[in-house]
């Protein structure tokens, strides 16, 4: 019996069970006591009217003739009985002739109770007649005494209790009737009562099983003002209170899901199982995986570490060096009530800042280097002339010129070295304004054509006729263009072509320098604007140059929120594009 409808129905039908049961038993009880009570009173006076009628009215001799004559009809209709009995409980006298024959003696205990002097009443007495059924008999002993207070004889008087028993069975039947009418009744009424209840806490129990699987926009109807109503009301706040908070934990974990998905810097959680229960985007791309089915013993077999390794309440931080990345990894246990529940990785790319630090080394190294070489040949030279040399002037005159360029070539390098420091500072300050990028070009190939003619080649130049304006410091645009066409001839053989031309984009001029010299592998794209990189190191010093021109003119070109774009086949030739922004005035 799970439901609490049917548990209520069932309390009421027992407690009006036991109450018609109670009920019952007193109504029977008293009936029968009250019935019995009334027989014997009855008895009572039969018995003193035999004493006076008979025992004190006549000899013993005509006890019989007497009793025989006196009417024995109780109120009820029912039969009765008259007996004398002498001291020594022999029946000597009864209402019929039978009687004497039938009745010899009593040993009752209303008898035995008479004949010691008190008179009594029973009903326990059990008779059975001719045909051999038994039935009940109630029967009163009064004693009659003599003068000096002795039993002389015994009037005893019996009733039948059929008619009491049907009293009492009638009783019963109706108590039978009625209890089984209030028990229907009552399981009627109770169902209903209980229903009332019942109803809504199951309407209540259902949905609070609907917001379980996640269904929070429940809401009951208060259908009074009890404590079911009560009830019904605290479960409409709740659930409003609880589709709120659960509304903002949820918008504050998708907050922290984006912030975690979209950070930098790569987050993994493991559980206590080694299981990984987060991951965000950057980590994929840091450790170069596409499968989320990674766990922290694959992370730990990759960064050569072991799960003993791992202290609790302590950060382990480690560099994972990985397909010319370097990533820095930190490993951090966290603990639940005291108990290690997992493992947080956060991993952080270093990979620039390591490059950095490399090219800062490099830098210093290469600065030292370009500086060096100058350095040592005028100390060298200086030495010689300290040493005499002096003192012949043709020889002298040759060691000053030498002396006079490698001071002109550190006097270039200490130039182009503040250049690159003020456009990283901000303070290079440019006098820009609009000039026509056609003229630009055609000034530039007129001041390298001499250069090319040295060395048999060919610059080709076809100019646009209309004018293609920029807004542009002439000055840095013209040192732009002249290091490209430099080095487009620098690093091209005898009767090498540079063919330059001019194309109009949307919103652009694309100036594009092409030769077809010696050219450039693909891996050294990337690099050839970084600061004092060579391609071919040794070629580049014999050549004179120190490696920061073209990083000069990336900066004068993202000064003017243009670009350079290198595109080089090793052995084929280079082609190099500028692209500049075009003037407003040309937009308009």
């Amino acid at each position: 019996m799970k439901s609490i409808r049917w548990k209520l129905v069932f309390l009421y039908l027992s407690l009006v069970f036991i109450v018609m049961i109670l009920t019952g038993t007193v109504i029977i009880t008293g009936t029968e006591n009250r019935e019995k009570s009334k027989a014997s009173e009855e008895l009572r006076q039969y018995a003193i009217y035999i004493e006076e009628q008979v025992v004190d009215q006549y000899d013993s001799r005509y006890f019989q003739d007497s009793i025989v004559n006196l009417p024995f009809i109780s109120s009820s209709q029912r039969a009765v009985s008259g007996h004398i009995l002498d001291s020594k409980g022999k029946t000597i006298a009864g209402s019929t002739a039978a009687d004497t024959d039938e009745l010899r003696d009593f040993t009752n205990s209303a008898v035995i109770a008479a004949l010691n002097g008190k008179e009594s009443f029973t009903d326990d007495i059990r008779v059975t007649d001719a045909n051999g059924q038994t039935s009940g008999v109630m029967g009163y002993a009064y004693p009659c005494k003599d003068e000096d207070g002795g039993v002389k004889y015994v009037a005893y008087v019996q009733m039948s209790s059929a008619a009491i028993d049907s009293t009492v069975a009638q009783t019963i039947r109706s108590i039978l009737v009625a209890s089984v009418l209030a028990l229907i009744f009552t399981a009627i009424i109770g169902f209903i009562f209980a229903n009332t209840i019942t109803a809504p806490i199951a309407v209540l129990t259902k949905k609070a099983d609907m917001m379980a699987k996640g269904r929070l926009e429940q809401r009951a109807v208060v259908r009074s003002n009890d404590e079911i109503g009560q009830l019904t009301r605290s479960f409409n706040t709740m659930a409003r209170e609880l589709k709120k908070s659960l509304g903002e934990v949820v918008d504050q974990r998708n907050k922290l899901e984006i912030v975690l998905h979209n950070m930098t810097d790569g987050i993994l959680a493991f559980d206590e199982r080694g299981n990984l229960i987060h991951i965000n985007r950057s980590s994929y791309e840091m450790l170069d995986i596409n499968d989320v089915s990674i766990s922290l013993k694959w992370l730990l077999k990759k960064l050569k570490i072991s799960v003993s390794d791992i202290r609790p309440n302590s950060i382990m931080d480690l560099v994972l060096d990985e397909n010319d990345k370097y990533i820095s990894v930190a490993l951090i246990p966290y603990a639940i009530k005291s108990k290690t529940n997992g493992i947080i990785v956060v991993l952080h790319d270093i990979t620039k800042q390591s490059q950095l630090n490399n090219m800062r080394q490099e830098f210093v190294a290469n600065v030292s280097h370009e500086i060096g070489t100058p350095l040592t040949t005028i100390k060298g030279y200086a030495e010689l002339l300290l040493d005499g040399a002096i003192d012949d002037k043709d020889v002298a005159m040759d060691f000053l010129r030498e002396i006079n360029i490698a001071a002109d070539r550190m006097k270039l390098l200490r130039d182009d070295l503040l250049d690159l420091s003020r456009f990283d500072t901000k303070v290079n300050k440019l006098s820009r304004k609009d000039v026509d990028l056609v003229e630009i070009v055609k000034g530039c190939c007129r001041q390298n054509v001499i250069v090319a003619e040295n060395k048999n080649q060919t610059i080709e130049f076809d100019p646009p006729r209309e004018e293609m304006l920029i807004f542009a410091d002439v000055g840095r645009i013209n040192q732009v263009i002249t290091n490209i066409m430099s080095n487009a001839m620098k690093y091209s053989g005898e009767g090498a072509v540079i063919k330059i031309s001019i194309k109009e984009k949307k919103n652009t001029y694309h100036l594009e320098i092409s030769d077809n010299g010696i050219g450039m592998p693909k891996e050294a794209l990337g690099r050839i604007f970084e600061r004092f990189y060579r391609v071919d190191k040794a070629r580049s010093r014999a050549m004179g140059g120190n490696g920061l021109g073209l990083a000069i003119a990336k900066e004068i070109m993202d000064a003017h929120g243009g670009r350079i774009e290198a595109y080089s086949e090793l052995g084929v030739g280079t082609t190099m594009v500028l692209i500049f922004p075009k003037s407003i005035k040309t937009d308009n």
